[in-house]
Formats: C-alpha cells, structure tokens, sequence
C-alpha cells in the first residue's frame, strides 16, 4: 500500500541535539507534505511547549498530537479535535495510593492552560529536558489541580525504568504509565497513549494501519511502533523500542528521519 501518513516522535527522533529540528529534516518532511502525505507530530510534550518547537524552522506539520496522545490540535484550522482527562477522584487516589506506598515519590501535573508542580518534584528535577528551569511560568502546588490531563512521578534515587517497575503495581489499569527518556514516569488517562491516538485519527481519515510510517525512539513510542504499518526506530532508540520496531533508521543526528522520509519522495 502507499504511504498516506508519517507520524514522528519529536525528541530524540525528528528533534537535533538541541531538541529543535534540523533544516534537512524540515525540507525532508515538507517534501513528504508537498507530495500529499500527511504529516503528524505525536509527543510527550503537550501543544504549549511542543508545538512551536515542532513547526520551527518552517516544519508543515497538519496534526500536533501531544501528552503521548492526551489532546489532538489540527494545525491548520487551531482545533483542539481531542482532550482527555482524569476524573478528579482517581488523580486522588493515585496521589493517595503511591504516597502511601514510597513517601519519597514525588509529583507534578499538567491540565489544559499549565504545568502545576509539588515542591519536591522541583527539588529533584529543577531543569527541564531543554536545560531551563522548570517552575518558570507555572504553577507550585501542594495537591493535585482538577482537570488533570497529565501525572508525572519522580523518585530522587530510581532511575526512569526503576521507577516503572517500582509504581506499575499501585496505577489504576484503565491508565496509561510510560517515560519518554527523563528520569520520571508519566501516566496519562485512559486512551492517551501514542498508539491509541495516532490510531483515533487514521480512523477519521479512513487511513489502515498499513499505510502509516511511524518514527520513534522511547519507552512512550511502542504502542504508534507496534501499530503502525511500518514502525522505525531510531539508532538511538532503546533496545526495546528497536526490537518493536519494523526497522531501524540512523540516529536523530545522523538524519535518520530525514533519510526514510526522502525515500518516500
């Protein structure tokens, strides 16, 4: 079948060293574009911080699908198509439950205006991925916001896939948990993995699994690998991701993104 569609994580795999895309991957993406191909962006980041970073540089992508498939945004019109939330009371019992079972577990929240943060997480993790400070323009807390579309979880000792294995066993099951490479676990609601999402909007578009072309590199890319028609990863990808994927590209860079996308063209 051809190719209608290329979905692409963003950090790690379309993004360069500095966590922006390079100018060949933009002129490989808007090539693809030009052609009819539709172009999403799907990443952990949510559409306030990702979305400009995405379409630097001149990059024409048509759908930004953020929290690793919390909210669709349609780029072209500035829909927000999806937004999924928790209800309140399970953020409170998930809050209540792993507090009970590690007091050391600390917490962050995203809703759809802001990022909200519990003073332990910031003593933890101050910087963000990008090397700015996290508390800058957000909100410090000391519970829980309504409305919360996204649960981060720090430890100040385990390692992201320590933490994983050490939460999993007290997260409601009907909830999504994954990391995207930084030393703390994400949960999302029900329904708002990458894989669900991209699978969503294939769906309103009439697209089949088996004319989707997905890039990744992480932990919160195996269920858009493992769904799509033809799942890349990328050289710098974690072993499972690569195991996952259909193929492994070069690493984000070395162009590997680039170097599938001006295949297709």
């Amino acid at each position: 079948m051809p190719v209608r569609l290329v979905a692409t994580d963003l950090d790690g795999t379309f993004f360069g060293s500095d966590h922006l895309p390079e100018a060949r991957t933009v002129a490989a993406l808007n090539a693809v574009q030009s052609a009819g191909i539709i172009c999403v962006a799907i990443s952990g980041r949510g559409h306030r911080d990702g979305l400009g970073r995405a379409t630097s540089n001149g990059a024409e992508f048509d759908w930004f699908i953020g929290s690793n498939g919390g909210h669709r945004l349609d780029i072209r019109s500035g829909e927000m198509e999806e937004h999924l939330v928790f209800d309140d009371v399970d953020i409170v019992e998930f809050r209540r439950r792993l507090a009970k079972h590690d007091p050391d577990l600390a917490f962050g929240w995203t809703t759809e205006d802001r990022q909200h943060w519990e003073q332990p997480f910031l003593d933890i993790h101050p910087m963000k991925l990008d090397g700015q400070i996290r508390a800058d323009g957000h909100r410090i807390v000391d519970t829980a916001p309504s409305g919360v579309d996204k649960a981060f979880v720090a430890h100040p000792e385990l390692s992201n896939v320590e933490l994983l294995t050490h939460v999993e066993p007290h997260v409601d099951s009907r909830h999504h948990l994954t990391t995207s490479g930084v030393d703390f676990v994400e949960m999302t609601p029900n329904g708002a993995d990458k894989g669900a999402a991209l699978a969503r909007l294939c769906a309103r578009l009439d697209i089949v699994a088996e004319e989707v072309v997905a890039f990744g590199d992480n932990h919160n890319d195996l269920t858009m690998l493992e769904w799509a028609g033809r799942g890349v990863a990328m050289a710098n990808a974690l072993d499972r991701v690569k195991e996952t994927a259909d193929e492994v590209t070069s690493t984000n860079v070395e162009f590997g993104v680039a170097r599938v996308l001006e295949e297709l063209v």
